[in-house]
């Protein structure tokens, strides 16, 4: 199943690991985490069972090429090989887009193997995959063994469909890679199928060109370096222990969402870092042009630093002569640049680029080029073996000074958005910069020429100093907004240290809770029913809450989006008010409410980003669940309002419970705020519910108004424009 992550731009692919217990899946993951990354950017994780693992960790290293603009990554996961784990088994299953069969080559295991592949079959047919369809590669490990079955006689009993098998001795790495680049090839054909890439032979067969040019080097590696232990997600348990089917589920798959999570946070706080070093990068580049007066000294000073900023090696920068022409002033690794080379209508994509007065990025193995890149000048690109190019205007006072390019390639990588961002702040201060240089070398040239037109040249020199002085102006606004983007920054980098020490604590209890429970449960063989009752009662409870924290805690994400109005995007009201209702069901019940929905007639959808409103209202509405007494009621409305000479839309949630004492009215909103007393009445979850409700609100323009009187019951409202519907 593809997944796409639009918020990294990603599509990710999911291979499994099968086969009976020990028969070498965790080590041959273990080799690929270490030979694929072994600057240890990534984390392997492990759920541990009672007699076997489960391991799992993301690819990021390995660049596999893009389709449609969307990195693919790769994600591995191996299963426990013990029977008693089958419903861990299908929830890692879920969603693979390819499966790697280990058998084990010891002859007594013969009936193992079979039977695993069986197991494989069923609980592929059970999570809606079919066995036939679905990718599948055989590793026939443990080949190093004494008298290990012939190749011949595991090709009897398991590869009946003649799928591409490899014999592998996982404890030295002997053709794990091998396999590995198989399954890997495998999965991103069946992802290119499933996007219809199949009759597009040549973006299908770059696109392979790509895996291939990957995963080669793994394939040339001497010894892998020492094994970085996994990071563990789960506390061991014995077998007999996991008698519930969905509990087991449940916490596979929140273990799952955990390592997720941890892989966003890792994202987001390198993003942050790199972010940081780029704005440090601008604001010396800003001080030297600042000192810099000559025309020349800003243009080499400019693109050398550039090239430098984005460590490649070929570049070129373009002025507008007096005759307002786009001309090639200076070349670092290029005889001649490829933007500057005409069509046949006369026009040059440098030309084109500036009068767009858009920065330009463009990466040649991409499956769907840009439309520049059908262009002529495409395969000189492609015969300097570059693989990506940006090109930045260079505008002043609105008008044009020129283009600045830099190319690729395939050892340095593609270029990435955010260096996108960095050229066009370096190429801003340029231009600024070699308009300001020019200025001064015309008041030069006004002295030179004073006593000739002493009348004429003093107003001259007036109006040059004004314009001096406005540029002064501007670079000093420039600096306010960088100082600004600081301090949003530190003020992000703030906001994660909370959260991650409130998770931490928040996490201690539920975890402590459910261990010392586990820990009973196994020491008492003969412990009375009903006392084990309460134990898994007591599991269940805190496993539960867990969920809920986790979902507390993805609420932050919300927080860390920059203010300003969101893409206006249409929503079907019914399915966004089902998804946020349908998690809370067991609650409700649990609490006997009464739950109303009304939705004013002709009212179907809302515009905005469907994230951000779910995140909202699922908030308001399990505050008002949670605090709701039993037996009360929950009333949610959307009606059209006015506020004023504003149309609204009104997300209305009202309950009948303890209400909100006039004190704490001012703080719900605070991030991390919870009310009532800390060691006795402490509400669950991370205080961030109603915080990112408001978030919310302001980002789409929008307010959020809370009326409350203890003892009686809530009433929030989030009140959004009306807005025109996307076009």
């Amino acid at each position: 199943m593809v997944q796409f992550d639009n918020q990294y731009r990603q599509v990710k692919l999911k291979v499994v690991y099968y086969g009976p217990g020990l028969c070498g899946k965790t080590t041959c993951l273990q080799y690929i985490h270490r030979v694929t990354d072994p600057q240890r950017r990534t984390k392997l994780y492990t759920l541990n069972t009672a007699s076997d693992r489960t391991l799992f960790f993301d690819l990021l290293g390995l660049d596999l090429g893009r389709v449609r603009g969307y990195r693919l990554t790769l994600q591995l996961y191996t299963v426990p090989g013990q029977v008693q784990y089958n419903t861990t088994r299908r929830a890692v299953l879920a969603g693979c887009d390819a499966v790697m069969f280990v058998a084990d080559s010891q002859r007594a295991l013969a009936g193992a193997n079979e039977e695993s592949l069986a197991n494989l079959a069923e609980n592929l047919r059970a999570i809606g995959l079919d066995p036939d369809t679905i990718p599948l590669v055989m590793s026939y490990n443990k080949r190093d063994l004494p008298d290990p079955l012939a190749r011949g006689e595991l090709d009897r009993a398991l590869n009946r469909h003649g799928v591409p098998v490899f014999e592998t001795v996982a404890t030295s790495g002997a053709g794990v890679v091998e396999a590995f680049a198989a399954v890997t090839q495998a999965a991103v054909l069946s992802v290119a199928d499933k996007l219809g890439m199949s009759s597009q032979a040549d973006a299908l067969d770059r696109l392979m060109g790509n895996v291939t040019t990957a995963l080669q080097p793994l394939m040339r590696r001497g010894s892998a370096p020492a094994v970085e232990g996994p990071v563990a997600l789960h506390p061991a348990v014995k077998g007999d222990d996991l008698r519930a089917d969905e509990l087991v589920s449940e916490a596979v798959r929140a273990n799952l969402a955990m390592t997720d999570l941890n892989t966003r946070l890792d994202q987001l706080a390198a993003d942050l870092e790199r972010r940081v070093a780029n704005l440090h990068s601008i604001n010396e580049f800003g001080r030297l042009m600042s000192l810099a007066r000559e025309p020349e000294e800003i243009t080499a000073g400019f693109l050398d630093r550039l090239l430098v900023e984005l460590k490649v090696a070929c570049g070129s920068l373009f002025l507008v002569d007096q005759q307002g022409e786009l001309v090639d002033v200076l070349r670092r690794g290029l005889a001649a640049d490829p933007l500057a080379r005409r069509d046949e209508s006369g026009k040059s994509p440098a030309e084109v680029i500036l009068a767009s007065r858009q920065a330009f990025l463009a990466r040649v193995d991409e499956v769907e080029p840009a439309q520049l890149l059908e262009s002529p000048w495409m395969e000189e690109v492609q015969r300097l073996n570059l693989i990506g190019l940006l090109a930045v205007p260079l505008y002043a006072q609105d008008r044009p000074i020129g283009l600045v390019t830099a190319y690729a390639d395939a050892t340095r990588g593609a270029f990435e958005d955010v260096e996108l961002e960095l050229a066009s702040a370096l190429s801003a201060n340029a231009a600024t910069a070699l308009a300001n240089a020019r200025s001064w070398r015309s008041l030069e040239q006004l002295n030179r020429s004073l006593e000739e037109a002493v009348a004429d040249r003093t107003r001259e020199l007036r109006d040059a100093l004004t314009h001096a002085q406005k540029l002064a102006e501007q670079l000093e606004e420039k600096n306010v907004a960088l100082e600004a983007a600081n301090l949003q920054l530190r003020d992000l980098e703030r906001l994660k240290g909370d959260l991650l020490n409130r998770i931490a604590h928040e996490l201690n209890t539920p975890v402590t809770a459910i261990q010392t429970a586990g820990r009973i449960l196994a020491r008492y063989e003969e412990l009375p029913p009903e006392r084990a009752v309460k134990f898994v009662e007591i599991i269940t409870q805190e496993s539960t809450r867990l969920g809920e924290l986790i979902a507390s805690s993805l609420q932050a994400a919300v927080l860390g989006i920059p203010e300003g109005r969101p893409a206006p995007t249409a929503h079907a009201i019914p399915q966004l008010l089902k998804r946020i209702l349908a998690p809370l069901k067991g609650e409700i019940s649990n609490q006997h409410l009464a739950v109303q929905v009304k939705v004013a007639a002709g009212l179907d959808e809302i515009v905005g980003d469907g994230d951000q409103l779910e995140a909202a209202l699922r908030a308001i509405i399990r505050n008002a669940v949670e605090f709701s007494r039993d037996g009360g009621s929950v009333m949610v409305t959307v009606r059209p309002v006015r506020r004023g000479i504003s149309a609204m839309i009104e997300l209305r949630v009202e309950d009948t419970g303890v209400g909100i004492p006039s004190q704490d009215l001012p703080h719900v909103c605070e991030v991390f705020w919870q009310g009532g007393n800390v060691l006795t009445e402490k509400p669950r979850g991370l205080g961030l519910g109603l915080a990112v409700a408001r978030r919310v609100a302001d980002n789409h323009g929008g307010t959020l108004e809370i009326s409350s009187e203890e003892g009686k019951g809530t009433t929030v409202s989030l009140l959004l424009p009306a807005g025109a519907r996307p076009g």
